[in-house]
């Protein structure tokens, strides 16, 4: 009978077959440094792989590490390109070789430098727990149009992360509105005095509930050949009427999409990519000081 794998071996498995998957072989010292392992406990992972796996992995002396043979199969790697660099993504994010399922810490990645305050535990660890537990919490937060934080009691709901920065989508009491809060700007958080489960007659977030259908095409001024280089970049479809990239989003969200696409302002000069298929979509959906 076939033992069933822990969560830590599904997680070093599939390690192994990204590792064969995308860079070709696999060597013990790539499980060393991703896992923290010493080198007897490979020996063994990769024994029990072997063992599970039958002709899968065959050793190559010259170069020192395992490759795949013909009847290799990934039975824990889904070999798509887009989870390989999702988890590249998040490798560089964190820069801990142990949450990588997909690469060795060696392979060289590099991202442009964020510039972001961090965000305080003493903020996070309250927001999470309202959350989780349906609380009201009471905040000091820093907006543009104050010139002082303010005192409010907001209703956390869900932890948003756009635009390179978190926001908690939160029940404004002093608004009486759903909000995006900024969590770098939020200056001290705990438990309000009179604290109480989100109220009865429970504000129903439309924005959060509603999904808006965004749609973009290459910008129409493009040539040809330009306009099938962006249907490429941004996954398009070529439909009946052209090339097109859709999906629904929280209309919450859309605001966000169209200012990082710049689709929120009137497109000019050179660098103009994507256009909305939708242009009312940008009068509809736009930020607002907060």
């Amino acid at each position: 009978m076939t033992t069933e794998l822990s969560p830590a071996q599904i997680q070093r498995f599939r390690f192994i077959e990204a590792q064969l998957l995308w860079e070709g072989c696999l060597q013990r010292k790539d499980l060393c440094a991703a896992f923290g392992l010493t080198l007897n406990h490979v020996t063994r992972e990769i024994s029990s792989y072997r063992a599970r796996y039958p002709g899968f992995l065959a050793y190559d002396p010259e170069v020192r590490a395992w490759t795949a043979t013909e009847r290799f199969k990934p039975q824990h790697a889904s070999g798509d390109p887009q989870e390989y660099l999702e988890l590249l993504l998040a490798f560089s994010l964190a820069r801990d070789p142990a949450i990588m399922a997909g690469t060795g810490p060696a392979l060289a990645v590099e991202m442009l430098p964020s510039a972001q305050g961090s965000i305080p535990a003493q903020v996070l660890r309250p927001l999470v727990a309202a959350i989780s537990q349906r609380q009201c919490v009471e905040i000091a937060y820093q907006s543009f149009s104050d010139d002082d934080p303010q005192r409010r009691i907001i209703w956390p709901q869900n932890l948003v992360y756009v635009l390179s920065r978190w926001h908690v989508r939160a029940y404004d009491e002093r608004k009486a509105r759903f909000a995006d809060l900024v969590l770098n700007r939020i200056v001290e958080c705990g438990p309000a005095d009179d604290a109480a489960n989100l109220p009865a007659i429970e504000h129903l977030d439309v924005e959060w509930q509603t999904c808006v259908e965004v749609a973009i095409q290459p910008d129409p001024s493009l040539s040809k050949a330009q306009q099938e280089v962006v249907a490429r970049q941004f996954g398009m479809s070529n439909t009946h009427a052209g090339w097109r990239w859709s999906t629904a989003m929280r209309q919450c969200l859309v605001k966000y999409f169209l200012h990082q696409h710049r689709l929120d302002i009137v497109p000019s000069g050179p660098h103009v990519r994507v256009a909305l298929c939708d242009p009312a979509l940008a009068q509809c959906y736009r930020f607002s000081d907060d």
